[in-house]
C-alpha cells in the first residue's frame, strides 16, 4: 500500500516568524487541523495540532511565533516528509524512528497533507 491510498488531513503552510495567532487563523480559513511551519528553502520545521496552537496561544498577552510552537518537541518530532508515493510500512517506520505521530505528504501537482500514525497504523493492518 502506498502512501497516498491512505487517508490525509489538510493542512496550511506557515512561516516560522509568522504570529500564531495568525497561523491558527489560516488553519480555520482552511478548516485544516493542522499547520505545517516551513523555513527559508522549504525546510519544514514541525507540524502544529490545532489543538496544539489553541492551547498555548490563549492568555491574550501571549505573543508566539509559529516557529516558536514548531520548535516544542512534540511538534519538532513530526518534522517528517514523506512521498505520496512511498510505501505505507516505510513511512510508519519513519515517524516511529523520529518519534512523531504525524508526517507531512508533498508532491507535486497536489496539495500537501499530513498522514496520522494511527490512520497509517489502521490501513496496514486492515489492508
Amino acid at each position: 500500500m502506498k502512501v497516498r491510498e491512505c487517508f490525509l488531513q489538510a493542512v496550511s503552510i506557515v512561516a516560522p516568524e509568522d504570529d500564531a495567532r495568525a497561523a491558527w487563523v489560516a488553519m480555520n480559513r482552511m478548516n485544516a487541523p493542522w499547520a505545517a511551519v516551513c523555513a527559508g528553502g522549504g525546510r519544514l520545521l514541525g507540524l502544529l495540532r490545532g489543538e496544539e496552537i489553541s492551547e498555548r496561544i490563549r492568555a491574550p498577552e501571549t505573543f508566539l511565533t509559529a516557529g516558536e510552537l514548531a520548535e516544542a518537541d512534540r511538534s519538532a518530532a513530526r518534522a517528517v516528509r514523506v512521498s505520496p508515493d512511498a510505501d505505507l510500512g516505510e513511512a510508519v517506520l519513519r515517524m516511529e524512528l523520529a518519534g512523531g505521530d504525524a508526517a507531512l505528504v508533498e508532491s507535486e501537482g497536489r496539495p500537501p497533507g499530513v498522514l496520522e500514525l494511527e490512520r497509517a497504523r489502521a490501513a496496514i493492518s486492515s489492508g
